[in-house]
């Protein structure tokens, strides 16, 4: 396949080719061997210190992503109307021109119509800057959960914090480290291969690593200590510490609570700040034995803790009453909920503490920080729960409590991109909040334009899961209308999203699909166009996404000439921008979201169409500078550099964090005051909450309904969404391992159901089922079947790949039941019962 499309161009010949991996988000820096314009071999780049010359395995597979005998390299239309899975679609290869036009009149229709009458589903990550297209074309609407799946009660958390994107602990510094449903550093999340090695190195140098999940995953099996916990109640097991801290040792750093958070603001007895007639937040004012605005007393003077009586008003400090919440919060209660001792928990929290050093300093380049070398880290697995905002903000105070945030040794949190933290000054000494960072806070409306209700989770990440509740009972939420027309770029929105009959129903109504893709998945093989994209090796563009200690960007660039008679996704969108007549939005858009607005220089003509390279040159020279344009990139492969300490710690500076979030109980009031207004008195504001606290989730409540079993699914460094999974090269290796081949079952929960490894099994959840072979193994909670990503595909089209069809995602729940009602975060865990088919 590769001698008989790739190209034989002496200048390539026997070339090293600087670029960026895509087989995931991150992206980190390669190099390619090209023999005669044939691509052959892929390697860490050493000089990039994202990765420091690392690959994991599916960035050593690139290959067979670029030379896949199933890849479609040319547009093709369908010609069987009947669709559904395993139906033919009678496929028939065209000519670009009879695609664009096919697409561009369908698409044209509805947006003459109706634009909202567009579903889009976008997953490709490291062409972020092309998310925007489809509202410029007049659709808000997100037919995906890719992001909120993992992140959408964490992203908006870790904005309103300290305006990062996401959050690790800090490699270089930690000396305990606490990881709770993640795998960060050993096999998945931040840029894991150059993690890896981090963490390696964090080890080497006495590092501590405690590990908390349900699976014996390989950073539980590397651990010093696995600690196995029911899905979804890792708040319980971290609020049973912070009452270890706060009232049995009585340890807390009272300094950094005091000066950097707004822990000391007075609250009242409605749950919000105590503010003088000027609208100023109070302090107790330890001198004068009175409240006194925030800003008049100096931080030394605050009190931390305390009740207090004003003018028949009860007062208490944030901080107090967070301690009050935490008293019913005990090990003992919090161990019923989580499976974990009561004297596990008090032990970790002692020598979680005691590691902190609470009082510590050092001196980092000439400048002195608190030292902190001991912090909890946490992802989907901990947090992607129906009470995710609680999760997520539960964590942030166990952090806060010893005075971790942004400093040496401590939880950092990680910049979205190359623009760093985003921090500015907002209302009473805090943070401005930043919840949304991917696009605007959408404002409330009733009705709703968006089929996944976005104007309704101001603090809300984007919940594409409801779109399984809202489009067949539009009648429920007020939508005024139907979508007709699904744009699939990237995205498997049959394989990602819950209940996917449901999935499977909107998606018969729509008259048409155009996909943009590489391959035919679940969801590409009912399009009726299909136009092809190319792959990450012959595609440009510049990449920096989540960088955990690093900044700066890497070039994508072409290593071979494109196979086939394919075009890059940029150049299709803006053909059909163009055709569809609003080429000149989307340059603007283009303008706004690659920062050109910030220097004129670079800005987009609004009627003019640039190619691929024109516009990454403009984005690189407006970033670097004119002495480091696309050619620059060509020649070095990157601009990746270490963050300095003060782009890395403390990055707040004087303004305070919030460890009271008030801001979130203000947005939720103000939501419910505009829902009554609209007369809608059926929405949940149940987590529009200040502080976090421990109460049941749905799946917790679905055992009473006779399913005794949790399930979750995991990914490891082979696989990261369904594309890998397919893959020969990386399947062969899953093969491998037992783990990826059928669902897990604890033995001794095995022995008990008379289960044994081969047999088929059944899990049924509330909203769907799922078959497999049991894989009987120690390394799981005795209530927990696991389902690994490796087997969840349905559609595979490379005679080397077995289709195994266990599709975890079926079991899962999309309704608002199973949502965060703040967040709009989905529940990634079901419960199930096991049923023995043979």
């Amino acid at each position: 396949m590769a001698i008989q499309h790739a190209s034989h161009h002496s200048s390539m010949t026997g070339q090293w080719i600087p670029s960026t991996c895509g087989m995931c988000l991150h992206g980190c820096g390669i190099r390619v061997q090209v023999v005669d314009g044939v691509a052959v071999k892929i390697e860490g780049d050493p000089t990039n210190p994202d990765n420091l010359g690392k690959l994991c395995p599916k960035g050593n597979a690139g290959l067979s992503r670029l030379y896949d005998p199933t890849r479609i390299l040319k547009p093709m239309k369908r010609t069987n109307p009947a669709k559904g899975p395993g139906i033919d679609p009678g496929w028939v290869e065209i000519e670009w021109e009879e695609a664009y036009e096919i697409v561009a009149r369908e698409l044209g229709r509805v947006r003459r119509d109706d634009p909202r009458k567009l579903l889009c589903a976008i997953g490709d990550f490291q062409r972020i800057i092309l998310w925007g297209w489809p509202a410029v074309f007049g659709s808000p609407n997100f037919f995906t959960s890719l992001g909120n799946y993992c992140g959408g009660s964490y992203h908006p958390v870790n904005g309103m914090v300290d305006g990062s994107f996401a959050a690790i602990n800090d490699y270089a510094y930690c000396n305990y480290w606490i990881q709770l449903g993640s795998g960060d550093g050993f096999s998945s999340h931040l840029h894991v291969s150059g993690s890896t090695k981090r963490m390696a190195d964090a080890r080497m140098r006495g590092m501590k690593v405690v590990v908390v999940d349900p699976r014996c995953s390989p950073a539980a099996a590397k651990a010093d200590e696995w600690i196995p916990i029911v899905p979804g109640t890792d708040r319980a097991f971290v609020l049973g510490m912070a009452h270890v801290l706060v009232h049995e040792l009585r340890r807390y750093d009272r300094q950094f609570l005091r000066e950097h958070t707004n822990a000391p603001y007075l609250v009242g007895e409605d749950g919000f700040f105590w503010r003088d007639e000027r609208g100023r937040a109070q302090v107790w004012d330890l001198r004068v034995d009175a409240p006194r605005p925030w800003n008049d007393v100096p931080r030394e003077a605050m009190a931390l803790e305390g009740t207090f009586q004003v003018d028949g008003h009860r007062l208490r400090t944030g901080f107090q009453v967070w301690k009050d919440i935490l008293v019913d919060h005990t090990p003992e209660r919090m161990a019923e909920i989580s499976t974990v001792p009561a004297s596990t928990i008090r032990r970790l929290a002692r020598e979680f503490v005691g590691a902190a050093q609470i009082g510590a300093t050092i001196e980092i380049e000439g400048k002195v920080y608190p030292f902190r070398p001991a912090a909890l880290n946490y992802y989907r697995g901990a947090q992607s729960h129906a009470n995710g905002l609680l999760d997520n903000m539960t964590y942030k105070l166990f952090n806060m409590l010893v005075g971790n945030i942004d400093v040496p040794g401590g939880h950092l949190g990680v910049p979205l991109d190359h623009r760093g933290f985003f921090i500015s000054p907002g209302e009473d000494g805090m943070i401005k909040p930043e919840p949304h960072q991917l696009h605007p806070i959408p404002p409330f409306k009733y009705p709703p334009d968006s089929t996944h209700l976005m104007e309704w989770f101001p603090i809300g990440f984007d919940a594409g899961q409801l779109n399984a509740e809202t489009l067949l009972e539009p009648e429920r939420f007020g939508l005024d209308y139907q979508p007709e027309v699904l744009l699939l770029y990237h995205s498997n929105p049959l394989w990602n999203m819950p209940e996917t009959d449901k999935i499977e129903q909107i998606m018969r109504r729509m008259k048409f699909i155009v996909a943009i893709d590489i391959h035919l998945t679940e969801s590409t093989q009912w399009a009726d166009v299909f136009l092809p994209d190319r792959t990450y090796l012959e595609s440009t563009l510049l990449n920096c996404l989540e960088p955990p200690v690093v900044t700066g960007h890497s070039l994508r660039q072409p290593v071979v000439e494109p196979l086939g008679d394919t075009r890059d996704a940029y150049e299709i969108l803006t053909e059909l921008a163009e055709r569809l007549g609003f080429l000149d939005d989307w340059n603007d858009l283009l303008n706004v979201v690659c920062g050109f607005v910030a220097n004129t220089t670079y800005m987009l003509d609004p009627d003019r169409r640039y190619t691929v390279e024109e516009l990454w040159d403009r984005f690189a020279r407006s970033v670097y500078g004119d002495d480091r344009g696309l050619e620059w990139f060509k020649r070095h492969g990157h601009a990746v550099r270490y963050r300095t300490p003060e782009e890395t710690y403390m990055p707040y500076g004087d303004l305070r964090i919030p460890f009271y979030f008030e801001y979130v109980k203000r947005v939720g009031a103000q939501l419910r005051q505009q829902m009554e207004a609209a007369g809608i008195t059926d929405w949940r504001f149940d987590n529009y909450v200040p502080l976090p606290f421990w109460k049941n989730s749905p799946v917790i409540e679905d055992g009473e309904r006779g399913y005794d079993f949790y399930a979750i699914t995991f990914k490891e460094a082979l696989h990261t969404f369904a594309d890998t999974v397919v893959m020969p090269w990386l399947t062969e290796v899953s093969e491998k391992d037992p783990v990826h081949q059928g669902i897990l079952i604890n033995r001794a929960t095995a022995e008990r159901l008379g289960i044994e490894t081969g047999q088929r099994i059944r899990l049924v959840s509330p909203a769907g089922r799922i078959e497999g072979r049991a894989q009987v193994v120690e390394g799981i909670h005795p209530q927990v079947v696991g389902v690994s990503n490796a087997i969840t595909r349905e559609y595979v089209t490379n005679p080397t790949v077995r289709v195994k069809g266990a599709h975890f995602n079926r079991l899962l729940t999309g309704s608002m039941r199973y949502t965060d009602s703040a967040t709009g975060g989905l529940e990634s865990t079901a419960r199930v019962r096991i049923e023995v088919i043979d």
